[in-house]
């Protein structure tokens, strides 16, 4: 997609639709709104607001308009390695359409998502592993999501169509202001097809009560044969020259409700196997690798049980297994805890600390005798409902897996907007 029909979207938003607004306004809604001359601009929880109402107006018809804007301002500051600062940012746009108000389909979401990535790899200076900043890539402009979702009954979802697999699998809620790669999406999971390479694929869901979840997904496993998924359409999935190769997924999950002070809680236990063949680091192959991974995730403490508002403390775990033969990593672990409101008045601020450690294939042929750990503390500071700045450090242990290479401290900001 060329990257000026991704820019234009927000120059139509901030111009055309409020004068369009003036056109169709009826009576004045005595609720304020996220506009001028409604709620403060403090209070606005997307930064565009409401677009004068037709944002509102749009929504009550079934068509709800989202996006952001994310920009990672990192350096290391120790460690024998370039000093210099990179800028990786992220536009990203998307459209939610609820086709049981648009055409009257029950429980059935059609979604569209685009994004831009500009910037500098950070972890091109710093030579780690995991990828301490978790919006990196090569700079691209594409529709990365186009899917379908719907219900049967009240126990089984479906959804097919271009999918980020870590939005429905190996994810876990706690945790979701961590920028390390692995406090995400376990390294592990070969040749996942995830973030900015989301794959065609067909997702089925299980329900048989409210605590259990089981799910199994096919996804276009192209990117294992080295072709990137995230600018491919549906045809490359049923056949393509380069590619004949398929990701599999499965996963069983349990919720479980919370007590007074304690909160909800989550399991997981998810395999995963790829049909393409991979080279061996001893110099052979393999017609396809699988793995595992797992996590648990427990809010210890509510500060306000009987509101619920997400104030409190949580802690997640997450692990994963491959086969480090094939596998730059065979394990890796993840551990952190979040705290919501950890200052009195400041009820949306986040604090955060994690661990994220891989064990690096032990094949003398990879080249990478010591494992990499990662160690992450950060401050999310919510300056208003759409607009956040995210201090934080990390510091790596062997990088890379390099023998003899410097440990390294990194800083790293991270800005927020939602529009």
């Amino acid at each position: 997609m060329p990257i000026r029909s991704l820019l234009a979207v927000p120059l139509f938003v901030t111009t055309a639709l409020p004068l369009l607004a003036q056109e169709q306004a009826g009576p004045m809604d005595p609720a304020p709104r996220e506009w001028v001359g409604g709620l403060p601009f403090w209070e606005w929880t997307r930064a565009t607001g409401d677009w004068g109402g037709v944002r509102t107006q749009l929504e009550d018809l079934g068509i709800e308009f989202g996006g952001g804007y994310t920009v990672d301002i990192a350096a290391p500051w120790s460690g024998d390695t370039r000093r210099r600062s990179s800028v990786p940012t992220v536009f990203d746009l998307n459209v939610a359409f609820d086709l049981e108000t648009l055409a009257g389909l029950p429980r059935t979401l059609a979604y569209v998502d685009a994004y831009q990535i500009e910037g500098r790899d950070p972890s091109d200076d710093v030579g780690d592993f995991q990828g301490f900043s978790n919006i990196q890539g090569e700079d691209l402009a594409q529709i990365a999501e186009v899917w379908v979702e719907t219900w049967i009954g009240d126990q089984l979802r479906v959804k097919v169509g271009k999918v980020d697999f870590n939005s429905e699998f190996a994810f876990h809620e706690i945790g979701g202001e961590f920028v390390n790669s692995t406090g995400g999406v376990l390294p592990t999971i070969v040749a996942y097809p995830t973030y900015p390479d989301p794959a065609t694929s067909l997702n089925v869901f299980y329900m048989p009560d409210e605590r259990w979840t089981i799910g199994v997904a096919i996804y276009d496993g192209a990117g294992g044969d080295g072709i990137s998924t995230g600018g491919r359409g549906p045809s490359g999935f049923f056949s393509n020259d380069g590619s004949d190769s398929y990701f599999l997924a499965a996963e069983v999950g349990c919720v479980w409700p919370g007590g007074e002070r304690w909160g909800a809680g989550r399991a997981v236990l998810g395999a995963f196997h790829h049909t393409a063949t991979f080279a061996t680091f001893a110099g052979g192959s393999e017609n396809g690798t699988n793995g595992l991974w797992g996590s648990l995730e427990q809010r210890l403490w509510r500060e306000n049980p009987a509101e619920d508002d997400g104030q409190g403390f949580g802690v997640f775990v997450s692990l994963g297994l491959a086969d480090d033969s094939v596998s730059a990593c065979g394990t890796a672990l993840s551990i952190g805890a979040e705290w919501t409101g950890p200052i009195a008045c400041r009820d949306c601020d986040v604090l955060g600390f994690g661990i994220h450690r891989c064990d690096l294939s032990d094949d003398l042929a990879a080249g990478t005798p010591d494992d990499e750990t990662a160690f992450e503390l950060l401050y999310k500071l919510a300056l208003t409902p759409a607009i956040s700045f995210k201090p934080e450090v990390q510091y790596i242990l062997s990088p890379g897996g390099q023998d003899g290479v410097d440990n390294i401290l990194v800083g790293l900001l991270r800005i927020e907007i939602l529009f």
